[in-house]
Order: structure tokens, then sequence, then C-alpha cells
């Protein structure tokens, strides 16, 4: 068999600011760019308390990390509750000093309860204090519909900017990334592989291999939140990415435990006559790695099922045999149960590899 192991890759150069930086960066133009463009409406048109839009913009921008309607529409949900809620209670409870302290109380603990159970309601508490403390001496319901005017007017501002500079695509970026997971794991099977049946040396590799495997996997849960917040053609599966997302973390955890338990496997030393069909296993379950990798950055199908499932047929083949001439009985218990563990993980490396492709039609 061609050697199972994959160097790894070499260091790259130094990258510029921008390169590094370059989500922070454009969140950071976008924010600014969200709060000048409201700035000018509201200067332009020489609104009323318009500088409330500005405000509205840069909230908006800030927690609209994607290309999402999402926030805009708490944000304009949170601004009318509280608009609407303080504009009632005012003319019966909110006149004085006293009045006040009391509304706010009782809007202060309604709103932050509802924000608990739902962030829709983020802005409702801060709005309806806005409205008690400059509203109450004035015209509550003027001030309260104002507010609610600017907030969707900088919610608009933020959203069309999210969608036109440098849009995220979050859908992208979520696959991109279940990819590169798909592909380190491969990478850390390929060197675990290595060291249990060629004997190589590469416990250092290995470990790094782990760590950059599990920095993979930070943040997914974000990205789908995001991916399913964006507007789009299409409908945002997240049962079937949620699904894909479980199946990886399954064989991520499997693999890391074949990596902690590396010179166990070297220790069963598994000799080739012993199983011929193995290397073939671990030969064509490398390859479904970079199969289903691409497959999931291209939307497309995997082209070698039909080989791994042909090379499983012949490890069970094997294993039968072996049962049956009870050729482990021989071993020492320090060396059969290595052999037998590192059998099992491979084998179910590539079941975990199949159950992961059967989820991809579904990635929406």
């Amino acid at each position: 068999m061609a050697s199972a192991r994959a160097p790894l890759p070499p260091a790259p150069s130094t990258p510029s600011l921008w390169s590094r930086e370059s989500s922070a960066l454009k969140q950071g133009i976008k924010t600014g760019l969200s709060g000048t463009i409201a700035y000018a409406i509201y200067a332009g048109w020489h609104l009323p308390q318009g500088y409330w839009a500005v405000f509205a913009a840069l909230v908006v921008t800030q927690a609209n990390l994607g290309a999402s309607w999402r926030a805009a529409l708490y944000r304009t949900i949170g601004s009318t509750c509280g608009a609407i809620a303080a504009a009632l209670l005012v003319p019966y409870l909110g006149q004085g000093q006293v009045g006040v302290g009391i509304t706010l109380l009782i809007l202060g603990s309604l709103f932050g309860y509802l924000t608990a159970l739902h962030s829709a309601f983020t802005a409702a508490g801060f709005t309806a204090a806005l409205i008690l403390v400059f509203g109450g001496q004035g015209e509550p319901w003027h001030m309260a519909w104002l507010r609610v005017l600017y907030t969707i007017l900088g919610a608009v501002v933020a959203f069309g900017v999210g969608a036109l500079v440098w849009p995220v695509r979050a859908r992208v970026g979520l696959r991109q990334k279940l990819a590169n997971i798909v592909e380190g794991g491969g990478t850390l099977y390929r060197a675990v592989a290595a060291a249990a049946l060629e004997g190589v040396d590469n416990e250092e590799e290995i470990q790094q291999l782990d760590r950059r495997l599990h920095d993979l996997r930070r943040g997914i849960t974000q990205q789908m939140d995001e991916a399913r917040s964006e507007l789009a053609f299409s409908r945002f599966n997240r049962n079937a990415y949620s699904r894909f997302v479980n199946t990886e973390d399954l064989l991520r955890r499997r693999l890391t435990a074949m990596a902690e338990d590396r010179s166990l496997y070297v220790h069963a030393r598994v000799e080739p006559g012993l199983l011929p069909s193995l290397p073939g296993v671990v030969e064509q379950t490398a390859n479904l790695f970079s199969s289903i990798a691409q497959a999931v950055r291209t939307r497309t199908a995997p082209s070698n099922l039909p080989k791994i499932d042909t090379a499983l047929h012949d490890l069970e083949c094997d294993l039968s045999r072996l049962r049956a001439e009870r050729a482990t009985a021989p071993f020492a218990l320090d060396r059969m149960l290595p052999f037998w563990a590192l059998v099992f993980n491979l084998r179910e490396v590539a079941q975990d590899l199949k159950q992961l492709e059967s989820a991809l039609p579904h990635l929406t």
C-alpha cells in the first residue's frame, strides 16, 4: 500500500495584516459605514431626534456579523415593544419622579424577564427607559413613534450595508469549515495509521494534528446560527447540518482516542500477512476523507464509496478467517487488546465516514 503518512504542510509565510484580520477589519469598516450613512440621512433631512437612527445602525451592524436579517428584526421588535409599553403606562403611572421610578421598575423587570426567554426583547427595556426619562414630561407617543421609526431606519441601513458590502455568505463559510474539519481528520487518520501499521515515529506530529483538529471545531455553532439567519433562495436544513456536525464530532473523538493510544497500537505490531486487507481499508478510508471534504465544498457526491465497501467486505472476510483460526490466541494480553482495538477503530472510522456521506445530499 502507499504510505498512509501525510507530512505536515510547510509553514506558511507571514501573512499581511489584512490577511490576518480581514474579517474583523471588514466588520469594523461596515460598522463605521453604516453609522455614516445613517448620519448623512439624519443630517441631510434634518430629522428630529434622528440621531437614534445612527445609534441603531451602529448597534445592529455590530450584532449582525453575518448577512443576517435577524439582528435587524430583533432590534425593531424590542424597540417597538419597549416604546409602546412605556407610552401606554406614562399617562397612568409615569407622572413625577416616583411614578417614573415605579414604571421603570415594572417595565425593567418585565423586559428583563422576556430578554432571558428570547433575545428579541434585548432593546425593549432600554427603549422603555428612554421614553420614560425623556418623554415623560412631553409627548410619549410622539417620542415612541420616532424611536420606532429611527430604529427601523437604522436597521435597514445596517442590513443593506451588511448585504451589499463584503457579504459574509455564511453558508459558504460554514461548508468550508466543515470541509476543513473532515480534511484535518483525514490527515490525523493517516498519521495514526502510519504509526500503527508502519511503525513510524510521529508522536509529536500526531499531537500537533490533534490540537489543530480541535481548533478547527471551534465556532461551528455560531456559524450555523449565522447560516440559518442568512437570506438565501434555498431553505437552510438545520437538522441535516446538525446531523453532519454530530457525526463529525463522533469521528473527531474517535480519532482523538486513537491518537492517544498510538503507542499501544505500535506495540500491537500488525503483521502484513495477518490481515492483508487492512492496508486497503486504510488507503480507501484516507481517500474517502479527501473525497467527502471536496464534496462538502463543491456540493457533489463522493466518488469512492464502492471501493470502501469492497475494502470493508474484504476486511470482514479476513476477520472471520482470523477468528476461525484463532490466530491471535498466542498473543500476550498487552498485544492482543491493542490489536483488536486498532482493527475495530479503523473499521469504525470507515463506517463513520459512510454515515457522514449519507448526510451530504441534505446540506442545502
